[in-house]
């Protein structure tokens, strides 16, 4: 996946600290470097942290990441992840057990690529700055896949910088697969490949289309009317996640739920039943496939689901959810020059997930090599959550990286 180069990746990395430490004021365009942070971490493994400002307003700040092995040695290539919705790049660094060497992003760093990341605008957030006017949320309204588009292209180029000949694979899970459609749209060439991963923004289904069209009615006129982020769902989230980690059989104190729901039914609910809204594209869609009444996922695994489940910010922007509704419903502002991208294509999804839109995506793509794994008894989540995760993931991906 690109050619290899001479200087070490240590040598790279100092010059290019030095050069963004020196001059953060000559970053290109309206983005501002504002700090740089180095943490070594277990198994020779080194990140840094750049923190971003796109813009004048306050809250357009995000974060770009770099992964790699230590030693002299060449990269064998360059993967460039977007995360899901809402999530840091440290979604990608979760294991369950605290072994970061276990992670999906020091999987791949092990195996010699180096590992670029992107976390969104917005994870500085806390709960109540946006209500209380701490912080002026309203440049959230242009959010969306637009905003991560141009600051995922900004991140491309500082790693043409750093990594000169080596086109990166672009991808990531749930929106950041959606993103990563977006993004290839926006521009085409320059990639080695595009990793979308249980993620999708068109339909012909006429079911489909239908439901997501309500949601596209609902999220634009949420818009219009001001409400441009959502400060209360993943909080939610995350009490849900703590209450079933700390006390899974004990009754759950949260409203709404029948007589004798304990901690651990909410969350299998939560993740198990398909419920009408933006973030259930179609009609059985489900994150982990799993039975309320046995109590129980069948694939995901309860430690993975909790640990990745805490991750969650404390906002989610609403024009995000927008884009997604009203692409699927037919909008093609996302995905209408798809037909120009001709580097390798992965698709991998579920079933139960967004696996049944990969067929008409894949179609969209007609200059690219498309190789799809469909699993059809999954769900959404049930590929990253799965305890055997290694053998249906990460080796999945690395097979592919390795044929193309």
């Amino acid at each position: 996946m690109g050619r290899p180069f001479a200087v070490s990746a240590h040598r790279l990395l100092a010059v290019l600290l030095l050069a963004l430490l020196a001059a953060p004021a000559a970053a290109a365009g309206d983005y501002q470097v504002l700090g740089v942070e180095e943490v070594t971490l277990p198994g020779h493994l080194v990140r840094t942290d750049w923190t971003v400002q796109a813009g004048d307003a306050p809250v357009n700040r995000f974060r770009m990441h770099r992964l790699l092995r230590g030693g002299p040695q060449a990269p064998r290539g360059a993967l460039l992840l977007v995360p899901p919705l809402s999530n840091p790049f440290g979604f990608y660094e979760v294991d369950e057990h605290g072994a970061y060497g276990s992670s999906f992003a020091a999987f791949f760093a092990h195996h010699g690529f180096e590992v670029w990341g992107y976390t969104y605008r917005g994870y500085d957030l806390r709960s109540g700055d946006c209500e209380s006017g701490a912080v002026d949320c309203a440049p959230m309204a242009t959010w969306g896949i637009a905003a991560t588009t141009a600051d995922v292209l900004w991140i491309r180029e500082r790693m043409g910088e750093v990594l000169p000949g080596i086109a990166p694979v672009l991808g990531g899970y749930s929106m950041g697969a959606i993103s990563t459609i977006g993004i290839v749209d926006a521009a085409p060439s320059g990639w080695a490949g595009a990793m979308i991963l249980d993620g999708g923004l068109y339909s012909d289904d006429p079911a489909i289309r239908a439901l997501n069209a309500g949601y596209c009615a609902g999220a634009e006129a949420a818009l219009a009317a001001g409400q441009v982020y959502d400060g209360v769902s993943l909080p939610t989230v995350r009490l849900i996640a703590r209450l079933a980690a700390a006390a899974p059989d004990e009754l759950t104190p949260l409203p709404g739920f029948p007589p004798g729901f304990t901690n651990h039914q909410v969350l299998v609910f939560l993740l198990a039943v398909p419920q009408p809204g933006p973030l259930w594209p179609t009609p059985e869609f489900r994150r982990c496939d799993g039975s309320v009444e046995e109590d129980e996922f069948f694939y995901c695994s309860d430690d993975r689901v909790i640990a990745h489940s805490l991750a969650f910010f404390d906002y989610t922007d609403n024009r995000s959810l927008a884009d997604v509704a009203c692409s699927i419903a037919g909008d093609r502002t996302h995905t209408d020059d798809l037909d120009a991208f001709t580097a390798p294509v992965l698709l991998l999804g579920g079933g139960l997930g967004f696996g049944p839109l990969d067929d008409d995506l894949e179609h969209l793509f007609t200059s690219a090599p498309v190789t799809r794994v469909y699993l059809p008894a999954y769900g959404h989540s049930d590929l990253w959550f799965a305890p055997h995760h290694r053998a249906v993931l990460e080796s999945e991906i690395l097979r592919w990286l390795d044929g193309n």
